[in-house]
């Protein structure tokens, strides 16, 4: 069986890349406050964002793959196409349900890259058999409660390197074409993620 870790990096867009409409829509504030939160946002939502990085630990063999690159379809292509070979019986994220997932289908299909049809992306709430959300589990199912996979990692004794490096500076990194750092530090999160979740799984079905 096949058990795969999953997390992504994400920036924004440049603004002059949404179509023109939809820019329209976005920017229609009054204040620069406003334009310069949804600027800073951009990354977070999938219609005005991009994925930069996937990151896949396999947890049986522990082996690890970084798919980083500036083409994002040739990207996602690469990561569907694995997947679609390695067919896991189970994924395993941090917050992948409401977050990670949704945004890989989507941008997948703005960019037109076709999925594996076979393979089950089960992300209702309350289930744990197909896509384990360590998050979800350890917040109780609750969205609204705080933590952070640093936090967790504290309280369970994981090791969580973040290498100087966080989500907020992936953006600035990416313009930098540092890559490997945000490939090393995607990769990092996911084998944290796996250690938390091996210290769970047995708790849960």
């Amino acid at each position: 069986p096949a058990t795969l870790v999953v997390d992504i990096e994400t920036v924004g867009q440049d603004p002059d890349r949404i179509p023109s409409r939809a820019k329209e829509i976005l920017f229609n504030v009054e204040s620069e406050e406003d334009r310069v939160k949804i600027l800073d946002s951009l990354g977070l939502d999938p219609c005005t964002g991009r994925i930069i990085c996937i990151g896949v630990h396999w947890i049986e063999l522990d082996r690890s793959r970084v798919y980083c690159q500036d083409d994002e379809r040739e990207l996602l292509a690469n990561f569907w196409s694995d997947i679609g070979q390695i067919r896991p019986q189970r994924f395993v994220t941090f917050n992948g349900k409401s977050f990670d997932f949704p945004y890989i289908n989507i941008r997948s299909a703005i960019n037109g890259v076709p999925i594996p049809r076979d393979i089950l992306l089960d992300s209702r709430r309350f289930r744990t058999e197909r896509h384990f959300d360590v998050r979800e589990v350890l917040t109780n199912f609750d969205r609204y409660r705080k933590g952070t996979l640093e936090f967790f990692c504290n309280i369970f004794g994981v090791n969580s390197p973040k290498n100087g490096i966080d989500g907020s500076k992936v953006g600035d990194y990416f313009k930098q074409g540092r890559l490997e750092e945000i490939a090393n530090y995607c990769l990092a999160d996911c084998k944290a993620t796996g250690e938390l979740y091996q210290r769970l799984k047995n708790y849960y079905r």
